[in-house]
């Protein structure tokens, strides 16, 4: 009887092989979809954030440029003061002489120290005249450097895209035109350099008991300055911010990275995948003298 019921239910599951195959199949693509899909978001996704971190280091990139070029600019300037202060020093010991000159005391002294000083105040003037030059050379490369530098970085990065603003030549204060947005600063003259020492001849003329040796001592000051004051060549003007320099001394990259499709069989991929971003950068925290320049990433600017 065993034997009998044994052989009855065989007979009756004959038809259904195979079909746990079939359901078996069914699963395992299934799950082979989900993961293969799983795989090509996650990798997608993590291209794209690294065409966003790309064009996010360009644009710093840029701005950073910026910055060194303001950073050289505020040096020069700092050198220019220095220079500066280096002339009015000069002038307050030369007036300082000619006083103790007029009491009677190191009168020697005074003399030597006027054939000397109108050459130390040339130097240094002529020195200030030309970190001003200086400046103003700075000011007109930067630009091309930032050019330099972000189609340098590109091609490293393999990002295809346009900085803006673009051209290093045009207009001041063009919309595509890439530059430092400097003014020239309040004039800077030899004369109010070496006010210390042109005081003095006023000064001592008014004490009537030294007369005699004030008009000496005014005459070498006067024959020393004169010297001075015709090699001045014009007044120094350092380079300072715009008004408008938070505002205009903006980049912005927009750029495009190319990320190859994976190599999946069986499953229909065809061409790459293009991820377009922009980002925008500005160089902040300086100061026309201050070597305090850094760059940052900003966010979009609002349009009115």
């Amino acid at each position: 009887m065993i034997s009998f019921y044994t052989a009855q239910i065989g007979h009756m599951r004959r038809g259904d092989s195979g079909q746990a195959i079939i359901l078996f199949l069914t699963t395992v693509s299934a799950i082979l979809v989900l993961v293969l899909s799983t795989v090509t978001v996650t990798y997608l996704g993590t291209e794209k954030v690294a065409s966003a971190n790309a064009v996010d280091a360009i644009a710093l990139s840029a701005a950073t440029w910026e910055a060194r070029g303001l950073n050289l600019i505020a040096s020069l300037n700092d050198g220019i003061l220095q220079c500066f202060r280096a002339v009015r020093w000069i002038c307050v010991t030369w007036a300082a002489l000619a006083v103790a000159a007029c009491f009677g005391a190191g009168m020697p002294a005074f003399i030597s120290y006027s054939q000397r000083a109108p050459g130390m105040i040339r130097a240094y003037w002529n020195c200030a005249k030309q970190l001003e030059r200086w400046t103003h050379e700075v000011k007109s490369i930067t630009p091309y450097l930032v050019l330099a530098e972000t189609a340098s970085l590109s091609q490293k990065l393999k990002v295809t895209g346009t900085l803006v603003p673009i051209d290093p030549g045009g207009p001041h204060d063009g919309e595509r035109t890439l530059e430092l947005h400097l003014k020239q600063g309040p004039p800077m003259s030899l004369a109010d350099a070496i006010s210390p020492i042109t005081r003095v001849p006023g000064q001592i003329s008014k004490w009537k008991w030294a007369k005699k040796i004030a008009n000496a001592i005014n005459s070498v000051i006067g024959t020393a300055v004169g010297k001075v004051l015709g090699a001045e060549g014009g007044p120094i003007r350092m380079l300072e911010p715009e008004e408008d320099f938070r505002l205009r001394q903006k980049v912005r990259f927009v750029g495009e990275k190319t990320a190859l499709s994976l190599p999946i069989p069986y499953l229909a991929q065809t061409g790459n995948h293009r991820f377009i971003m922009e980002s925008f950068a500005e160089p902040y925290g300086g100061g026309t003298a201050l070597m305090t320049w850094k760059s940052r990433l900003t966010e979009k600017p609002k349009t009115p």
